[in-house]
C-alpha cells in the first residue's frame, strides 16, 4: 500500500509520550511539513510556535483542562475516548490537556472565514509528517479559550505573535511510550455515492 495511505490508516492520537525531548532534524522535518499545507489564497500566513518549555506547556495545559470542563464534575460532562491513549476525558486524574508533551505547537492564524481550516490543514501535515517519522502526536483544541486567559495572552506577547492572528489548535509532539500505532476498523455507512 501507498506509504501516505498507509500512514493515514494507522495514526492515532497519541497522549502517552516518553520523558525525552524531539531531535532537531526530527522536529525540523515535521515542522517543513506544516509550512507545506495548503491555505486560502496560498497566503502562507500562520504561524507555528514551538514550546518546548515544560513549565509553560504544564501551565497551558492545565488551563486547556480546565476550559474542558469549566469547574463541573469531569464525571457528569465525560464520555469515552480511548482506552489505549486515555484522554482527560477517561481519565480524571490527568491534569494536564497536553498530556506532558515535550514539544507543543501553537496554530496561529489570521483571522477570517479560512483561519480554522488553514490551521487544520497545518495540523494534518504535521500530524502524518510526525507519525512517518515515528513521533505521536495529538491535535487539541479549546486553543482560543486558553490563550484568551492572562496566562495565554501573556504568552502570545511574549512569543511576539502579531495581534491580527488568532490560535487554532495545538498540536502535541513526542516519542510515543508503548507500542505503534495500527489501523482500527471504520463505521460502515460514511460515504453517500448518488
Amino acid at each position: 500500500m501507498n506509504e501516505i495511505l498507509q500512514a493515514m490508516k494507522t495514526r492515532h492520537a497519541i497522549r502517552r509520550f516518553q520523558d525525552k525531548q524531539l531531535d532537531d532534524a526530527t522536529l525540523n522535518a515535521i515542522l517543513e511539513a506544516g509550512l507545506y499545507a495548503p491555505s486560502a489564497g496560498n497566503n502562507q500566513y500562520s504561524r507555528i510556535v514551538v514550546c518546548q518549555d515544560s513549565e509553560v506547556n504544564e501551565k497551558l495545559g492545565r488551563i486547556n483542562r480546565w476550559m474542558q470542563f469549566k469547574g463541573k464534575d469531569p464525571a457528569t460532562v465525560a464520555h469515552s475516548i480511548s482506552a489505549d491513549q486515555p484522554s482527560i476525558q477517561d481519565d480524571f486524574t490527568i491534569m494536564s490537556g497536553y498530556y506532558g508533551a515535550p514539544t507543543v505547537l501553537t496554530v496561529f492564524t489570521r483571522g477570517g472565514q479560512y483561519a480554522s481550516a488553514d490551521g487544520a490543514m497545518i495540523a494534518s501535515n504535521i500530524w502524518l509528517a510526525a507519525h512517518a517519522l515515528g513521533v505521536g502526536a495529538c491535535y487539541v483544541g479549546r486553543t482560543g479559550e486558553v490563550f484568551a486567559t492572562e496566562y495565554g495572552m501573556e504568552m502570545r506577547k511574549k512569543w511576539g505573535v502579531p495581534d491580527d492572528m488568532v490560535p487554532v489548535c495545538n498540536i502535541l509532539l513526542g516519542y510515543r511510550e508503548g507500542s505503534a500505532p495500527h489501523d482500527k476498523p471504520r463505521k460502515e455507512g460514511r460515504i453517500l455515492r448518488i
